[in-house]
């Protein structure tokens, strides 16, 4: 299903950087925001510019990158906040992570009004009606957003290299599961928007991404 109604707008966020994406129904009026990380400036100016009306947010998981805009934009907008159960624990320990990273910099952790559950489950905000798929490996609660044939994946794929950043948390082993049963799951031309870095075609990024590739030992199963 492709989205005809729907716009995409991207705010890199500089303090650290990663993407926020806001996703707009242009038929209804609404935008879901998705990881709104560490420059809440950028993504409020973001929202200004573009007369946009915030009907919810979703974190992909529940790292500060990811999280760090998320009280904030809650209490301005009092719209509600989406976060997998699983990752309930990594997000309050946001500014933990933060000075692992040795970043001068303090985010008030955001408490969700929905938790998603299960390794599956259609998720409703306003317009918006998207599943939300539980792919553990990164961190235990990281989802995947599908969009009819977009996706967000947050740190779980990638156009280039790998989102493994040895935090605590993170298994390499649930993490190469993950990713193999995306790509058995979706097709080759749905269209990735990924927490850092460039969006890609799914198909471009299993025989581009070498590194990725070599991870998952897609070389050796394919001779």
């Amino acid at each position: 299903m492709a989205l005809t109604n729907y716009r995409i707008d991207t705010v890199l966020n500089s303090i650290f950087p990663s993407n926020t994406y806001i996703i707009t129904d242009v038929t209804k009026g609404e935008s879901l925001i998705i990881d709104p990380g560490l420059d809440t400036i950028a993504i409020h100016t973001k929202i200004a510019q573009l007369s946009l009306n915030p009907v919810g947010i979703v974190a992909t998981h529940g790292h500060f990158d990811h999280i760090g805009s998320v009280s904030d934009l809650k209490d301005t907008f009092q719209i509600p906040y989406f976060l997998h159960e699983a990752d309930l624990k990594i997000s309050k320990s946001a500014n933990f992570y933060l000075k692992m990273v040795r970043l001068q910099h303090k985010i008030v952790t955001p408490i969700p009004d929905m938790l998603i559950k299960g390794l599956e489950q259609q998720v409703e905000i306003g317009s918006f009606s998207f599943n939300c798929y539980n792919f553990p490996g990164h961190t235990d609660g990281s989802c995947l957003l599908q969009f009819g044939d977009i996706i967000f994946s947050g740190d779980l794929i990638y156009k280039r290299g790998l989102g493994f950043n040895h935090f605590p948390g993170e298994n390499k082993d649930k993490l190469r599961e993950s990713i193999i049963q995306i790509f058995d799951l979706l097709p080759g031309e749905t269209m990735m928007y990924p927490g850092h870095g460039e969006p890609a075609l799914l198909s471009g990024i299993k025989t581009e991404n070498e590194e990725l590739s070599n991870f998952l030992n897609l070389n050796k199963q394919t001779k």
